[in-house]
């Protein structure tokens, strides 16, 4: 997206006007994404953040209760299977979660969004659903069956986080490490998960 743009139609006599930029009127379609390799290593860039994430494997204190997903059979299980993956405590797992909604709360309107959220669920309970640490991807206009068009770039960094991984500094233990994220689950109701 350039900047300086409007993020509004231009009406038919406009349209031959540079000057003439709309401040208001239908939205333009544009999909917003958000590089999500960029946003970890920022939080690795923050030492607080950093040993949070680490918390799963550190500070965890479990009582034979099911407290965070890291106690799931799945986690469990992944784990086991992916040993390189468990061992290094600062890898990410993450969760997606993605559904329409009406921002105006007004059935009539044809304004609605589709975020598309990641949830990092290294982080302790009280934080992993925080506004800073849940990554917003995109916010197509009813992508309906095209959102695999909107999802094709964070496919992409997921295959780059899980395959190759990407060097990382850690700010709170003072050190580089090669990084690597997965896709822990996914979150939709049954017509998103149609789409």
């Amino acid at each position: 997206m350039r900047f300086g743009l409007s993020c509004y139609k231009l009406k038919e006599k406009d349209k031959d006007s540079i000057e003439k930029i709309p401040k208001y009127g239908p939205s333009m379609k544009v999909m917003c994404y958000l590089l999500i390799i960029p946003r970890i290593k920022r939080l690795f860039a923050n030492p607080n953040d950093a040993k949070n994430i680490k918390w799963h494997a550190d500070e965890r204190k479990c009582e034979g209760m099911y407290c965070h997903l890291v106690d799931s059979i799945q986690w469990n299980k992944f784990d086991d299977k992916f040993l390189d993956f468990s061992n290094e405590s600062r890898n990410i797992q993450l969760g997606l979660t993605t559904n329409e909604m009406n921002l105006f709360g007004n059935l009539n309107t044809n304004h609605n969004s589709w975020p598309v959220l990641l949830i990092i669920y290294n982080l302790p309970l009280g934080l992993c659903m925080k506004q800073k640490y849940i990554m917003m991807i995109s916010g197509p206009r009813k992508s309906g069956n095209d959102i695999d068009v909107y999802l094709s770039l964070l496919i992409e960094n997921l295959k780059l986080l899980w395959d190759q991984g990407v060097e990382v500094f850690d700010k709170f233990a003072n050190d580089n490490f090669k990084m690597h994220a997965m896709l822990f689950c996914a979150i939709n109701d049954f017509p998103t998960y149609e789409n």
